[in-house]
């Protein structure tokens, strides 16, 4: 059992370094296009299927879909205050409104 989440591990390393090499040698889209494969989502679909079923699969895509608004607002903030208010604090700024946002739609849905 334990080595199924050194697997789970291992392989996120593994998309980890990559997108960090290949945006650290100017190749930003090419990093992009990595971190934003299915790979991972198939990855934790398949071992959510294995571990809970279709109905949790079914439930962790409903929230990937409803927590990509606020992922968006994180990625707009580092694409604009990044140049204009700096690399730390757009990064906090960033975070600060995905998790606003998340906690604004996660108590939204109860309603």
């Amino acid at each position: 059992m334990a080595i199924k989440y050194l697997f789970y591990f291992f392989f996120g390393g593994v998309i980890v370094s990559t997108v960090t090499y290949f945006a650290s040698h100017a190749k930003g889209l090419f990093a992009a296009f990595v971190a934003n494969l299915p790979v991972i989502t198939l990855i934790t679909f398949f071992t959510i299927y294995l571990e809970s079923g279709q109905k949790e699969v079914i439930s962790y895509a409903h929230g990937l879909l409803i927590m990509l608004v606020p992922w968006l607002a994180y990625i707009f903030a580092i694409i604009f205050l990044t140049p204009r208010i700096g690399f730390f604090p757009s990064i906090l700024l960033g975070v600060f409104l995905y998790l606003i946002g998340a906690y604004l739609l996660i108590n939204f849905r109860r309603f």
